[in-house]
């Protein structure tokens, strides 16, 4: 669970460009899938400090997103984008994926001041400009869908030259995103009202330490029935959607305030510092102290997460 990056690969379906083969500052992992028969489902995840879009040229692709307690279905077609934004959790629900072909790419805004070879300046208003698209599905134009195939092609070359130019190529897609129509399909999933309840209660008393017990009872089941109904709802177990929960406010606390790393622990209902310390890093490969060293100071001021329209 939690995060899950692809490794290289290089075949006629699959195609994946990593950050140790493109090192390219900002840029994750970026692929191309062509695909003809069905494949397994991605496994619900999350991504931290990282946007992931999606382009699809041809076929469908399902995507199924958490926020909040509430689940999103979106279906995403040809000429089409599909953006996931940092720590959401999402998956391709539970049957196979069908053929597809498209483009997929990761944006790490981890350091927002180093971004694909952009200046501090031009880097951070690239991250409003991606963080202030209001719409997470956008219709592509052949324009966007060249530049990405541009893009990808001088990556796959492998060297600091051709890496310029798809640089350029990428640059030009991202900054457009904005300017894009957005698509309007989506559902929204109704959950068992128990396990809403559930989650209700872990957003309400976050900073308190959360018993199993608690949360059965909120919901109505016995603690068994209720593990089981709550992994088929929400796609992981109710201790971690706690933690999920739990870390993602600690890390507002690190950023946006002076508060001590062991403070910020106690208030989340951490027995000890250390053992946020551990549970932090298991998550996110990085120490808190390591997570606030990136921010802190550094707020980029950027808006909420787009609405689901």
């Amino acid at each position: 669970m939690f995060e899950i990056f692809d490794s290289y690969c290089w075949t006629r379906q699959k195609k994946v460009l990593t950050k140790s083969d493109h090192h390219i500052q900002g840029l994750g992992n970026f692929s191309y899938w062509n695909y003809n028969t069905s494949v397994p489902p991605a496994p619900r995840h999350l991504h931290s400090d990282i946007i992931e879009i999606h382009c699809m040229i041809k076929g469908t692709r399902f995507t199924q997103i958490e926020r909040d307690g509430t689940f999103f279905n979106y279906t995403t077609t040809g000429n089409e984008a599909m953006i996931i934004y940092p720590f959401e959790i999402h998956s391709n629900g539970s049957k196979p994926m069908a053929p597809c072909e498209f483009f997929g790419f990761q944006i790490d805004i981890s350091k927002p001041d180093q971004m694909l070879g952009l200046d501090p300046a031009y880097s951070r208003a690239l991250i409003r400009a991606l963080m202030s698209v209001r719409s997470r599905q956008l219709r592509l134009t052949q324009t966007h869908l060249n530049y990405l195939r541009s893009a990808f092609n001088f990556f796959s070359e492998r060297n600091e030259e051709n890496n310029r130019i798809g640089v350029q190529f990428l640059t030009a897609f991202l900054f457009t995103l904005q300017f894009l129509q957005p698509v309007r399909d989506q559902n929204t999933v109704e959950i068992d009202p128990g396990i809403k309840h559930a989650l209700d209660y872990v957003r309400s008393n976050i900073h308190s330490k959360i018993c199993l017990s608690e949360l059965a009872d909120t919901s109505g089941y016995s603690l068994s029935r209720f593990k089981v109904k709550f992994k088929e709802a929400v796609g992981v177990t109710p201790a971690e959607y706690v933690t999920i929960q739990k870390l993602e406010s600690a890390k507002r606390e690190l950023i946006q305030t002076d508060k001590s790393i062991t403070d910020i622990a106690f208030e989340f209902g951490f027995s000890t510092s250390n053992y946020f310390c551990s549970v932090f890093k298991k998550l996110n490969f990085i120490t808190p102290k390591e997570y606030r060293k990136y921010y802190y100071g550094k707020a980029l001021n950027l808006p909420d997460l787009p609405g689901d329209v």
